[in-house]
């Protein structure tokens, strides 16, 4: 009874068909919440009997329709168990394929998209419930649409890549100027960075895609990820610097212009940079001795709750030390009490609000936690000079 009670509630999660079938393949039991929808697909016999045929493997199996709509059977000592069918957003590949079965428009216009990630996670529920064993979203995808042929042609590929560079005297960039410019954002050193930008050789910086935008996309991908580690080491909160990364690798993606993109990796870079270099700026003076995981535990988790009510208990049990000692430790390390940091932080977030957002003034200050757009103004023109309006007059972007 309790795998019924399941299967209906992933039924009704993923709106669509659940089969429970016997070991000789007899329908036990069916269900869909949505009347409508007719899986006529399962009433074929032939596919019926390759859907349910017990593969060689305990995980989960993906099966297909014209690599289209997806089923997920699970056997057990007992029963055959089957969710779907499914389509994902994007094309999946996978190894069992059924293309002897026409394509019915009455059923294909009722067979839900669902997120590839919530499917593999609820057929991983699905199956250690039943099972109780565990597994995850990558072992399911290596059983069942990664090419077990795919290392041999990494590395057949990579001989013949290798062969091909030195037919034609091709070679890539010296790696020792990667170091260069990626250490400059590590240490916040601008005019470094500049400099080894400027280099020039001979040699080539790679080949990520066939396609010339996809490939200029890709090296700019590859130039923020390097960017935004190297901006971790020199003291920049992994928090800020992956939120950066984010936004930057989002305006990449959107950039079809492909004399655009470079300049745009690059001002990437720049930005690390400046970031970095702004923390070191602000640390001289402060000792080695004093720097403290702790700290950067309670940095990462004020900017990331900056939207809340921030208190020193609740950075205390994050950090897992004593709120008094706390207290202590980011006065000696931050040189400013947590409340101070806290809303210096909170009119950071509103600066760059007023400049980049549309969002009114009581819509910034309710999300940041103030008690009134009063509350908010009044601590904005201690902190920068400005009122909220003359601030975004200033410096917000003009359309």
């Amino acid at each position: 009874m309790q795998d019924i009670i399941l299967l209906q509630y992933l039924s009704k999660k993923l709106h669509t068909y659940v089969y429970k079938f016997s070991l000789n393949q007899e329908m036990l039991f069916s269900y869909c919440g949505v009347l409508s929808f007719q899986d006529s697909y399962m009433r074929n016999l032939s596919f019926r009997n390759y859907l349910l045929n017990k593969p060689q493997k305990s995980m989960p199996c993906l099966k297909a329709i014209h690599q289209k709509n997806i089923y997920c059977v699970v056997h057990t000592d007992e029963f055959i168990y089957v969710a779907g069918p499914v389509c994902f957003p994007a094309s999946v590949y996978l190894t069992h394929n059924y293309d002897s079965l026409s394509l019915e428009e009455n059923v294909e216009k009722y067979i839900p998209q669902v997120d590839l990630t919530t499917y593999l996670n609820d057929m991983i529920f699905l199956h250690h419930m039943l099972t109780g064993t565990e597994s995850s979203p990558e072992m399911i995808i290596q059983d069942n649409c990664v090419d077990q042929d795919s290392e041999e042609k990494v590395q057949q590929n990579f001989n013949n890549l290798l062969f091909d560079n030195q037919e034609n005297s091709v070679h890539h960039n010296p790696y020792d100027q990667e170091v260069r410019e990626f250490s400059s954002i590590e240490n916040g050193d601008l005019i470094q960075l500049e400099k080894s930008m400027q280099e020039d050789y001979d040699g080539s910086i790679g080949t990520l895609a066939r396609d010339p935008v996809r490939n200029l996309k890709n090296l700019g991908i590859v130039l923020i990820t390097l960017a935004s580690r190297y901006a971790i080491r020199g003291g920049l909160s992994p928090e800020i610097s992956f939120s950066l990364s984010d936004t930057y690798i989002q305006q990449i993606e959107d950039c079809n212009d492909i004399a655009q993109i470079k300049p745009l990796a690059q001002k990437a870079e720049f930005h690390y940079a400046e970031m970095v270099h702004d923390i070191k700026e602000n640390q001289k003076g402060i000792s080695q001795k004093q720097k403290n995981p702790r700290i950067n535990k309670c940095k990462d988790y004020i900017f990331s709750h900056l939207h809340d009510r921030i208190t020193v208990e609740d950075l205390a049990l994050e950090a897992d030390c004593n709120p008094n000692y706390l207290s202590q430790l980011f006065k000696q390390c931050e040189g400013v009490s947590i409340s101070h940091y806290i809303l210096q932080e909170k009119i950071n977030r509103a600066k760059n609000l007023l400049i980049y957002s549309d969002y009114s003034y009581i819509e910034i200050a309710t999300y940041l936690g103030f008690s009134s757009q009063s509350h908010l103004g009044t601590q904005f023109k201690k902190y920068t000079g400005y009122t909220l309006r003359q601030f975004r007059e200033i410096y917000g972007r003009k359309e």
